[in-house]
C-alpha cells in the first residue's frame, strides 16, 4: 500500500495545483541520512510519528528533523495522561505504511495531526512519501493547507 500512499498525494498536490519536487533516493534510516541523500536541510525535514494514547486514540506528529517530540507537552494537548510511539503493526494498520515511511498527511487515514510550529519558520517541507525511496518538497503553506494540520509546540530540541 506504501507505494499508493504515494501516489494518492501526488494526486493530491495535482489536484490543489500547487507546486512541489519529487526526490527519489535510497533507503536510509535516520532524518540525517535523509536530509543528505535528498540534498535537503535536516531543517525542512518534516518527521511524521505515529502515536497511541492508552486509551487507544491514534494521532499523527510532526515535527522538524533537528528536533523531537517532547510527550509532555502532547499529553497535555491531547487530555492524555499516557501515549507513546505506536507499535510498528499499529502504525501498519493505521495508515498502511512502515515506519520511517509515514508520510505526514493525517487525513488520508483520517488521523488527527498536529504540526510543531517550528516547522513553519522555514518555507519548505521534505517528508517520507509513503515509501523509503520517495520524498516530496514542497511549501509549508501549501502542506499546511493541504493537510488540514493543527499548529501546536510540541516539539523541543535534540
Amino acid at each position: 500500500m506504501t507505494e499508493e500512499t504515494y501516489k494518492e498525494i501526488l494526486k493530491k498536490l495535482d489536484e490543489a495545483g500547487v507546486n512541489y519536487e519529487k526526490l527519489e533516493h535510497e533507503h536510509v534510516h535516520s532524518s540525517e541520512d535523509a536530509a543528505k541523500v535528498r540534498g535537503t536541510s535536516l531543517e525542512e525535514a518534516a518527521k511524521a510519528l505515529v502515536l497511541q494514547s492508552k486509551s487507544g486514540k491514534i494521532f499523527l506528529c510532526v515535527v522538524s528533523g533537528h528536533r523531537k517530540l517532547d510527550l509532555r507537552k502532547i499529553k497535555k494537548i491531547i487530555g492524555e495522561k499516557n501515549c507513546s510511539l505506536a507499535h510498528p503493526d499499529v502504525v501498519f494498520e493505521a495508515t498502511g505504511c512502515k515506519v520511517g515511511t509515514v508520510p505526514p498527511w493525517g487525513n488520508l487515514f483520517d488521523i488527527p495531526i498536529y504540526a510543531d510550529e517550528e516547522l513553519f519558520t522555514r518555507e519548505h517541507v521534505v517528508f517520507s512519501a509513503g515509501t523509503h525511496h520517495n520524498s516530496i518538497r514542497m511549501l509549508a503553506e501549501d502542506w499546511e493547507r493541504l493537510v488540514g494540520a493543527e499548529r501546536a509546540d510540541i516539539g523541543k530540541s535534540l
